[in-house]
């Protein structure tokens, strides 16, 4: 009755089940492993358990079994180092991989004692864990690829750098001696209409030079990874630049940080710069920040004059609107290098008002 109970409950689990008498025979063998096998209770009954485990595994196990049968603990068959112990084909091909339990159950008598044998069919576990493996390892060379790429990437904008910088000082020498040579045939220029005609010249020279300075402070744009940034920090860097002027700096933005290129501090930098410069009567910039459904924006503003609505997108641009497109262009490229983007929303008349807005994950609060 009791061996009853016991086969009714190991045809009832989910996995394949034998018992082994002391001299390895099958006594039971569970409706599993005929489903697996083909081979039924009856038949395998009485049978050396040798019969039915996989040839390449006959003396491996053999020692295993009599270790386990004579005193040995329970032993766990890993299915790397025996995935088929008894070899049990799926119906679309392949064996099953196995993973094997043997547990010695202890009669009251010597030569009562059995093995109990629960195999777990773990090939879909495996199948998935290959998977995982095959897609670990594709997702690690992509990186090192892009790794690879990103510091083939640094090194030639290192190189360019070098390049622009040593260029950049040949043009300045040249223009320095030609505006030397302006200034010099300004003097001697006999009429008017030649004095007139170098001072051009002069003047379009200065101009020049103005723009390959302007070009030398945003020559790192984009070559240094972002970073998570102090806007407080980065405001008050910028605030510092501005020597002499005369304005109140309000900057409620405590804890505040954005993921953004390095040059950051050159985009307040610029936005103080032409409120001080065309403001005309900027006594007070403002910089805070404010939480909505999706996100944080970065506000910048001032109690200046404002900008004209025909005038918003404009000032964006590469032409310059008051000689200032260009820096705000620039403003706006360091800041899309990590999906920020900036807008003019002020009213006309009674400042600016910049917004600075990206997607959530660009903008973090850290308290101390």
């Amino acid at each position: 009755m009791q061996r009853s109970g016991i086969g009714a409950f190991l045809d009832s689990i989910p996995d394949g089940a034998c018992i082994l008498d002391s001299n390895r025979r099958v006594v039971y063998w569970n409706a599993i492993l005929t489903e697996w096998t083909g081979i039924s209770p009856k038949s395998a009954r009485g049978r050396e358990i040798s019969e039915f485990i996989h040839h390449d595994q006959q003396r491996v196990l053999s020692l295993i079994l009599t270790q386990v049968m004579e005193g040995g603990g329970a032993v766990y068959l890993s299915p790397q180092l025996h995935p088929h112990f008894i070899p049990a084909p799926y119906p679309n091909g392949g064996l099953r991989i196995q993973q094997t339990i043997i547990q010695p159950q202890r009669g009251p008598l010597p030569g009562e004692n059995t093995l109990l044998l629960i195999i777990h069919d773990v090939t879909e576990m495996v199948r998935q864990v290959k998977a995982y493996r095959e897609v670990r390892d594709r997702v690690l060379r992509e990186l090192e690829e892009r790794t690879r790429a990103e510091n083939a990437l640094q090194v030639s904008n290192r190189k360019l750098n070098l390049l622009s910088s040593i260029t950049r000082h040949d043009i300045l020498n040249s223009l320095t001696a030609l505006l030397m040579f302006a200034s010099m045939m300004k003097e001697e220029a006999k009429d008017e209409d030649s004095r007139e005609g170098f001072e051009k010249i002069e003047s379009i020279g200065w101009t020049i030079k103005r723009q390959i300075d302007f070009t030398k402070n945003y020559q790192d744009v984009g070559v240094k990874s972002p970073q998570w940034q102090n806007v407080q920090s980065i405001v008050r860097q910028a605030r510092e630049q501005l020597e002499g002027a005369r304005f109140r700096l309000e900057c409620r933005v405590e804890g505040l940080e954005v993921y953004a290129d390095p040059l950051l501090s050159k985009v307040f930098y610029n936005l103080m710069e032409n409120s001080v410069r065309h403001g005309e009567r900027v006594t007070e910039i403002r910089i805070s920040y404010q939480h909505d459904s999706g996100g944080i924006t970065l506000v910048y503003s001032d109690n200046g004059v404002g900008i004209p609505d025909s005038e918003k997108e404009k000032i964006f641009r590469r032409e310059s609107y008051k000689n200032t497109g260009f820096g705000l262009f620039l403003s706006r490229e360091i800041l899309s290098i990590t999906g920020l983007e900036i807008r003019e929303s002020g009213v006309a008349g009674e400042g600016v008002r910049f917004e600075i807005r990206g997607p959530g994950e660009a903008f973090r609060i850290v308290r101390e």
